[in-house]
């Protein structure tokens, strides 16, 4: 009896019993102390080690009734960057929503109320070494925020706080976004780090807003609240609340009600949305408007090129297509990382980012 009870408890607790000789001992009639000792080891020293993982994890994800929640939480910093490993562990948790099939939509929140998620790792972008380094680097990240954009699933993008650079094209990537009113703010500052949106942003951006609203984001590089990006169409939803769990609720609402169609993806176009739009599809306009620009920028003192790299990448995506604009930008963005200003105005960029947010989490 003894020995069919621990020959059930190993096969159901999946303890690698044969690799170990368990089985062979038990019908020669070997005591259980061995067994024991192997099926602790194995399970709490596996449990162990799987606690230890999490908690390096910075994406991880939980089902909730059919919404995948997926928090993103950098335990060692005030800000959600991008790095090589967040990059990772998204695609595994998107993988592993978009195979399961009692999942029908994702959210993604941050776990830090005063910052959603800021830019690519600045260094990873320093570690290139060749324009073709830094050409493959923004290629790799197009790639993944196309898999996010072509989700066989919705994915809801729940904003609070800082949305920084290529937190906003990763924002920009998901089908629905909602932002809480006070604490959110949307802002593409690459231009000022001699730098442009190196994983589609440039793309997506004028796709939303038309190509004069785009420019003037990612030129200026100013600080967008939650009721500006509404009206302009960056967002579907602001949410006024400071509690982050409550707002997590209503953005899970929201993934199950475009799963319904009872919430729409697609922003309702106002009159003035529909008059740029219809000003950008002629030609003529769409040039006297890069002329504009071109002026702005050209009166303006900047140490780099980075503004007329944005300006010329979202004029070949408007004029040529989207494909030739994603090229471009690859091709701009490495350009712009080998310039020696870039460095100097990237490398104390993120300390400035952590400083604000610690100041900012203590009032």
């Amino acid at each position: 009896m003894a020995v069919q009870l621990a020959l059930t408890v190993v096969t159901r607790l999946a303890v690698p019993a044969r690799s170990t000789g368990i089985l062979t001992n038990l019908t020669k009639g070997v005591g259980l102390s061995s067994l024991t000792r192997t099926i602790c080891s194995g399970l709490f020293g596996r449990s162990l080690s799987t606690s230890s993982h999490l908690k390096d994890r910075k994406v991880t994800w939980e089902a909730k009734e059919g919404v995948a929640v997926v928090h993103v939480n950098d335990p060692y910093s005030e800000v959600n960057t991008w790095s090589a490993q967040t990059k990772k562990e998204m695609m595994e948790a998107m993988e592993g929503i978009w195979y399961n099939s009692a999942v029908e939509s994702a959210v993604v929140i941050s776990a830090k109320p005063h910052c959603f998620m800021s830019g690519v790792d600045v260094d990873m972008i320093s570690a290139c070494k060749s324009k073709e380094e830094a050409t493959l680097l923004s290629r790799q990240w197009q790639g993944m925020m196309k898999r996010i954009e072509c989700s066989p699933k919705p994915i809801v993008a729940a904003i609070s706080g800082w949305c920084l650079d290529g937190g906003l094209e990763f924002a920009t990537a998901c089908q629905y976004r909602l932002a809480t009113r006070s604490r959110t703010s949307l802002v593409s500052r690459e231009a000022r780090l001699g730098l442009m949106p190196s994983a589609g942003g440039t793309q997506r951006l004028t796709k939303l807003l038309g190509p004069y609203h785009a420019l003037e984001v990612m030129l200026e590089g100013g600080r967008i609240n939650a009721d500006e990006a509404l009206k302009m169409g960056l967002v579907h939803k602001v949410v006024d609340t400071l509690d982050l769990k409550y707002f997590e609720d209503i953005a899970v609402d929201c993934a199950r009600g475009i799963v319904d169609k009872t919430i729409p993806i697609t922003p309702e176009k106002n009159w003035a949305k529909i008059a740029h739009n219809f000003y950008n599809s002629c030609p003529k306009s769409r040039y006297s408007m890069y002329w504009n620009m071109l002026e702005r920028v050209m009166n303006k003192e900047t140490m780099t090129t980075a503004p007329l790299k944005i300006l010329e990448t979202v004029q070949i995506g408007v004029e040529q297509g989207p494909e030739a604009g994603f090229r471009a930008e690859s091709r701009n963005f490495s350009e712009l990382v080998m310039s020696p200003k870039t460095t100097v105005l990237t490398s104390p960029y993120q300390d400035l980012i952590i400083r604000y947010l610690k100041k900012k989490t203590r009032t």
